[in-house]
């Protein structure tokens, strides 16, 4: 595999079926890769069914069929869209007759170069779309939900993975705590995944929500239940294949101000201050610090905000 900050990674984000939240895990866990500091591109390459646009609530004009087709460069078809580079497909049925899947390549060795990780939205099933999608990668994620036919068309998305020599990085169960199938130990083993990334993504109406407002749940509503387990995806994936977020290097020719009369930086002053921080800790009462903040000084009102602030005294001490 390629290492991040360089050449970046690829993967393809794949399903047996259709419906099972592939387009929704890809994007979120590119938001969510994004936030941790990577560099990402997400590309809609589900050239029959593309929809990562209206996910990100992004109105395309020049799209990947139509780098494809070779009437536009792949720069022409790039958005920015909630911290990530998108690529979108297009919806037009005569754009997707004409768009050559075999110059995916060129779109994906495009973004390589500037991006520490590029997910490809695969499409569903088996196709030479999706075959070209996983040849150009470096390893391929699985998402499924834990019904028995969407199992069983995963399981051969995952050898028609195998044929190719990819690995498989991970699957991704959605929609879980529902009533359905929840040993996620036991269809990682069915997969074969045991050994990669295994995230269970709740059902959560919060990701209804979110595509409604064409907005990654993961950002939308953070403290939601997906949000979080997309995030423990974005997380792990990374950590699986050991991928950390390049640096901020330091700007070494930035300016820097200096007081004409004391000839002090502002990085002087930043030193003092953090030495006054350093200093003594001076306990100010309860009582001063409501007469600064001007507060009420009824009886009745003192004596119950003396017992609260006695309760939470108690709950420290």
């Amino acid at each position: 595999m390629s290492e991040a900050g360089g050449e970046g990674y690829v993967f393809a984000v794949a399903s047996g079926k259709g419906g099972v939240g592939k387009s929704t895990t890809t994007a979120n866990l590119g938001v969510a890769l994004a936030d941790d500091g990577f560099d990402v591109a997400i590309v809609d390459v589900d050239l029959g069914m593309a929809n990562l646009a209206g996910l990100f609530g992004v109105d395309e004009d020049v799209t990947l069929h139509d780098v494809l087709a070779g009437d536009a460069s792949p720069s022409d078809a790039t958005y920015d869209a909630h911290g990530v580079t998108l690529v979108p497909g297009s919806t037009d049925l005569e754009q997707f007759a004409e768009a050559d899947a075999k110059s995916l390549h060129r779109m994906v060795t495009h973004l390589r170069r500037d991006h520490d990780v590029v997910l490809l939205d695969a499409g569903a099933g088996l196709s030479y779309d999706i075959a070209m999608a996983m040849s150009v990668a470096d390893g391929v994620l699985l998402v499924t939900t834990a019904e028995l036919n969407s199992l069983t068309d995963a399981t051969k998305t995952g050898q028609l993975v195998g044929k190719l020599e990819k690995p498989v990085v991970g699957a991704v169960f959605t929609r879980t705590g529902d009533g359905g199938f929840d040993d996620v130990e036991g269809i990682a083993a069915a997969l074969g995944t045991t050994d990669a990334v295994t995230v269970s993504v709740p059902h959560d109406d919060a990701v209804k929500l979110a595509v409604r407002k064409s907005h990654p749940v993961v950002d939308l509503q953070p403290e939601s239940p997906a949000a979080k387990a997309y995030n423990r995806l974005a997380a792990s994936l990374a950590d699986s294949v050991g991928m950390e977020p390049p640096e901020e290097e330091d700007d070494e020719d930035a300016f820097e101000w200096v007081d004409p009369d004391t000839g002090e930086s502002e990085e002087s002053d930043t030193e003092s201050s953090q030495d006054a921080e350093d200093g003594p800790v001076y306990e100010i009462s309860i009582e001063e610090l409501m007469a600064e903040a001007g507060v009420d000084d009824d009886d009745e009102a003192a004596e119950r905000r003396v017992k609260l602030f006695d309760r939470v005294k108690s709950r420290f001490s």
